[in-house]
């Protein structure tokens, strides 16, 4: 018969970190630079957000704005 062996209750040994090996070659995700134009900065600083929406919302406030805005987009 044998002798009842009494464990303390203790924490795991953790395990000892490994690094491994890469295998396979990461690519890189190239974006390409976007289409649309924006006008010059100007003499005295960055140009006002509303000076940029302004045609935006002259075709928005015209009766014909679906042609309108299908002309504006078609080159982005």
């Amino acid at each position: 018969m044998r002798p009842f062996i009494q464990t303390t209750d203790t924490a795991p040994m953790p395990m000892p970190r490994i690094r491994m090996p890469r295998t396979s070659i990461e690519k890189k995700i190239i974006v390409p630079d976007p289409v649309i134009q924006l006008p010059p900065r100007g003499s005295t600083g960055p140009v006002p957000i509303g000076t940029l929406l302004e045609p935006l919302q002259r075709i928005f406030n015209h009766p014909n704005r679906n042609r309108l805005l299908a002309e504006f987009l078609k080159d982005i």
